[in-house]
């Protein structure tokens, strides 16, 4: 088996077990489609391979090729199905779409015929190649037009994709750009262009970047990510909705207490508060139910793409914002909040909703952590903290060393937030900022810190961990300090 052959077997081996990977990971329309796409690409290589073969006769190239090609029509329709699919617009191109398998189809009617492949002939250093009939020209048209168009409307969707989608697609649009730049080379020498064919030796490259995407990165789970993520801000949602019904009602039952008391006074005629007392001390209850709500409102408002550069956010009115939403489930699990933030701290260069969704979201993880109470602390500091490499801990096997990655000293405020919960082994927190990682079992999503890394890198933040099992984690939080 010469090289060529070898590396399209490996394609197209590779290939079909990915589909059927894909297929397994998820039965919807997607999984077998892609499946479909697989197969497809699969029986091309194959047959591909074998007109290549060194010992190939004449009879068994042309069969071949003809199987091959014949195949590879509906390449480019499924294609360009599965990427409609996966930019969910199949809808908004549904009848180009059909279009497209509607010429596929007319075309594979010719697939086995002399009017799509005739013969097949020897060129440059090949036993055998295509020799293509009238109906071919129609399958190269069809496949330089829907492929590259194909691949366009992928890029448009990875640019408004966010975060790990982005990077999802990014490593599709990758590993399937390297299997088309080496199928759409093979078409050269139809025409008795001498373009070397070197270019299929990236088709390999195809399968092993996809099971990459696929193990490491939840390739084709972006749905997934979606619907974890809705369940993140679920549970949200109910921490808010606890305190909320604390911090509201509250107010309300002390205006209802006043309203009742002053009208069981006037029914009886007893001297009590004023008119004008009673109703000033129920607007003030009325206001503090209005602020908790007003906060709310901020927290909940969704966030925009702009930029952070011209921006100012306090850190003081941050933390204090969440802590009014939060502090009574904190009560409830005896957990003392110190707050040690310096009042002349700097204003970072940051968006204010999102400074909040971070912190929001790194006090209810130390909440988590310490379920049998226990300590927040969170301060301000530019204290250097000397670089370490991830991991690095003491050489003695008895003493447990906290797994630590430092931060330099530069014109950037930092934020610590230390709790004094159950901590995290070092493996673990190697893997924390990684979505779908998750240290609390069925009940955690995986997505809460690596929504919150995307947020703090967005607004120019860092984000480092030092946490130790049985003695709790801290948080650094480094954000570039605002312009007066």
């Amino acid at each position: 088996m010469n090289p060529y052959s070898f590396a399209l077997a490996l394609f197209a081996f590779g290939s079909f077990f990915i589909g059927l990977l894909v297929w397994f990971k998820r039965n919807d329309v997607v999984g077998r489609l892609y499946f479909v796409f697989s197969a497809l690409t699969s029986i091309w290589a194959f047959g591909f391979a074998l007109m290549m073969a060194e010992r190939a006769s004449y009879s068994l190239a042309l069969w071949s090729v003809r199987v091959a090609d014949a195949a590879a029509i509906f390449i480019p329709a499924t294609w360009f199905h599965l990427v409609l699919l996966v930019s969910k617009s199949a809808s908004r191109y549904k009848k180009l779409l059909l279009a497209v398998y509607f010429f596929a189809t007319i075309i594979f009617c010719f697939g086995f015929t002399p009017l799509f492949i005739p013969s097949v002939k020897p060129i440059m250093s090949f036993k055998y190649w295509t020799s293509p009939g009238p109906a071919f020209h129609f399958f190269t048209l069809l496949f330089f037009v829907i492929v590259p168009y194909s691949f366009l409307h992928l890029y448009q969707r990875i640019k408004q994709a966010h975060a790990y989608e982005k990077f999802q697609l990014w490593g599709f649009f990758l590993a399937s750009g390297a299997a088309f730049i080496g199928g759409s080379f093979t078409f050269f020498p139809n025409y008795d262009i001498l373009v070397p064919q070197y270019t299929i030796f990236l088709m390999p490259v195809y399968p092993f970047i996809t099971a990459y995407f696929l193990i490491r990165h939840h390739l084709f789970d972006i749905e997934q990510v979606a619907e974890v993520f809705q369940r993140e801000k679920l549970a949200t949602i109910g921490l808010l909705a606890a305190s909320i019904n604390h911090e509201i009602r509250n107010p309300l039952y002390a205006v209802k207490g006043l309203l009742e008391t002053y009208i069981e006074n006037e029914k009886e005629g007893l001297s009590g508060k004023t008119p004008f007392e009673t109703s000033e001390r129920a607007l003030k209850q009325v206001n503090r139910a209005l602020e908790v709500i007003t906060k709310l409102n901020r927290f909940a408002k969704p966030m925009t793409e702009e930029t952070t550069q011209n921006q100012k956010a306090s850190v003081q009115e941050a933390l204090q914002n969440v802590l009014d939403l939060v502090s009574h489930e904190f009560e409830l699990d005896k957990i003392h909040i110190q707050n040690n933030l310096p009042k002349d701290l700097s204003p970072i260069q940051a968006d204010q909703r999102q400074i909040e969704e971070i912190l929001f979201n790194l006090i209810v993880n130390a909440c988590h952590a310490m379920s049998g109470g226990g300590q927040l602390t969170i301060t301000s500091s530019f204290d250097c903290h000397p670089e370490q490499s991830e991991g690095s801990r003491d050489s003695s096997p008895s003493v447990k060393q906290p797994f630590r990655v430092g931060l330099r000293m530069t014109d950037r405020v930092r934020i610590t937030i230390k709790d004094t919960g159950t901590g995290i082994p070092s493996e673990q927190a190697r893997h924390l900022f990684e979505p779908f990682h998750t240290t609390k079992g069925e009940k955690g999503t995986g997505l809460g810190l690596y929504i919150t890394k995307q947020l703090v890198e967005r607004n120019g933040g860092k984000i480092k961990v030092e946490t130790q099992e049985g003695k709790g984690t801290t948080f650094w939080l480094e954000f570039k300090a605002a312009s007066e």
